[in-house]
């Protein structure tokens, strides 16, 4: 096979993977399609495969509001995910420093700045986690906020250049949490101290896993 003919077949399946299968989180249907393709493509060059099955979380993605009074915001749920139903005063945190200081029991806390730079390594995820995700993850545990919102900016060297992208995407963390870009964050920061309105039906798809809900 000549140089082009190679570059060819790389552009074909880099199509296939990022433009026709747009979503490969582990579990989803996208995922298994990704596979499956991979699998055909080593099976045409004469390779033998192998697969071994295992369970993992699934996800449905539909969709997510988020009201302060008469204003709307546009946020997207974050991967895997619990549903809520949340009316709760909003705070905000752009550093570990200012998410150690505050008290969030119960509120919705808005992420954004520094803190929100980078996605955050799943909690279980043993391969690379650095200190300052695990830090990060442990103190939204401890502080115990009610649902997160995660205001991203633009960093193509980051979950493929999308934006906004998910700070968080990790089927082991019960906090429920959407995002949304840095403009709306910065709308967002106008309304801390009110009360806020966040829904999502977002479903995680494993036993155990529920959405929840708060009224007023």
């Amino acid at each position: 096979m000549g140089n082009e003919q190679l570059h060819q077949r790389c552009v074909s399946h880099l199509r296939m993977l990022c433009e026709e299968i747009r979503d490969r989180s582990v579990g989803s249907e996208g995922n298994r399609r990704a596979t499956k393709f991979f699998e055909q493509e080593l099976r045409s060059l004469g390779w033998q495969t192998e697969a071994s099955k295992l369970n993992v979380v699934d996800w449905e993605d539909r969709g997510a509001t988020l009201r302060i009074g008469f204003q709307s915001f546009s946020v997207r749920p974050s991967p895997y995910s619990l549903g809520c139903a949340y009316v709760a005063e909003l705070a905000s945190a752009s550093s570990i420093d200012e998410l150690e200081q505050q008290e969030l029991t119960g509120k919705i806390v808005l992420l954004h700045g520094d803190i929100a730079k980078e996605q955050l390594m799943p909690k279980n995820f043993v391969f690379y986690n650095p200190d300052e995700h695990r830090r990060i993850i442990a103190l939204l545990e401890q502080k115990q906020p009610a649902a997160i919102v995660s205001a991203t900016g633009r960093n193509a060297a980051l979950v493929g250049g999308v934006y906004p992208f998910p700070l968080i995407e990790d089927g082991d963390f019960d906090i429920p949490s959407v995002y949304t870009t840095d403009e709306e964050g910065v709308r967002l920061l106008a309304f801390v101290g009110q009360r806020a309105e966040l829904r999502t039906t977002s479903t995680s798809l494993t036993a155990g896993r529920s959405s929840r809900s708060q009224k007023p």
